[in-house]
């Protein structure tokens, strides 16, 4: 029986681990094999674990770095999921609205999909920031908006969409793309890639099985597809700027 490494963001572990732990254990049961979680707990722990994982739950912008770097195939994107950006303000700033950027330090994570759909939203508005202070993931960032350090941030839609109302104190809403044109994807490595079919029934029927439909709901998400080569290719071209 074949053995998986199952890779996630700490974003997405870091408030329930155990979602992934259940879907784990689906795939093990609908297939050959068993799947273990790779649990991270920060952004420098996640790529290191790049090289030991047989699955990866990945955002948009690091799908390019996995099919050139390591091979990984695309296998499976979740339903109704997509990155978007969310621009918000906090205690510090002056105004709670998006001309209220103009000239003032805006927070983001550089290289990320919501760090440059924000900037090209704000580009687009003629409103450009004093500076732009990245920081190391977005839990940090949320913080450092929370606790005055920064008035106005760019901020993942998922990661947003993890938090409970009272994570979110004391920040503002200013603004939220629905662009709908990225999307996190469940990646597998080319050692792993004999088990894409039976994978992509197991995900594909999730939806269908009512202890199944629990996971799901955990992960917010509706269910499994394949994406299209057309989709990854537009993805992978916004992420570059065309």
């Amino acid at each position: 029986m074949d053995k998986a490494r199952l890779l996630t963001p700490p974003n997405d572990t870091a408030h329930d681990s155990e979602r992934w732990y259940e879907f784990s254990i689906y795939l093990s049961r609908h297939c050959n094999l068993t799947v273990s979680p790779l649990i991270t707990s920060t952004a420098e722990e996640f790529h290191q674990q790049i090289p030991h994982a047989d699955i990866i739950y990945c955002s948009p912008e690091l799908i390019p770095r996995l099919i050139r770097d390591f091979s990984f195939s695309p296998l499976m994107q979740p339903v109704g999921v997509y990155e978007e950006v969310v621009i918000v303000s906090g205690p510090a700033a002056s105004v709670h609205c998006l001309n209220g950027i103009q000239d003032n330090p805006l927070g983001g994570i550089k290289g990320t999909f919501a760090n440059r759909l924000g900037l090209t939203t704000l580009t687009q508005k003629q409103i450009r920031p004093a500076s732009m202070e990245n920081a190391d993931n977005w839990l940090q960032l949320l913080k450092a908006v929370q606790q005055g350090n920064l008035p106005y941030a760019l901020l993942s839609k998922n990661f947003i969409d993890q938090l409970s109302s009272l994570s979110l104190t004391s920040v503002n809403l200013l603004a939220r793309s629905n662009l709908c044109k990225a999307f996190p994807l469940l990646m597998i490595a080319p050692q792993l890639k004999h088990q894409t079919g039976c994978l992509r029934e197991a995900l594909e029927t999730m939806a269908d099985e009512p202890k199944a439909v629990a996971v799901l709901e955990k992960l917010k998400n509706q269910g499994w597809k394949k994406p299209s080569e057309q989709s990854i290719i537009n993805m992978i071209k916004i992420l570059r700027g065309k």
